[in-house]
């Protein structure tokens, strides 16, 4: 397997993973808030650190996908 190939396979299997712990009690636990974060709740900060996550993945992706010839 090509190292690209086998790099975008790895950033995907991490969005999954990613996405599925979304809707799991990890990021959204049932009746609690705690802890805070700066004045956030669990939830709304954890949230954001997997909104960022993804970003770096969206990130590694372009970089990887980089083409040599410019439509310019």
């Amino acid at each position: 397997m090509k190292p690209k190939k086998k790099n975008l396979l790895v950033i995907d299997l991490l969005a999954i993973i990613a996405f599925v712990a979304t809707f799991t009690p990890l990021i959204i636990p049932t009746s609690t808030n705690e802890p805070e974060l700066f004045g956030l709740p669990y939830t709304m900060w954890t949230s954001f650190l997997l909104s960022v996550f993804f970003v770096v993945l969206t990130y590694c992706v372009s970089l990887l996908q980089k083409k040599d010839q410019h439509a310019d």
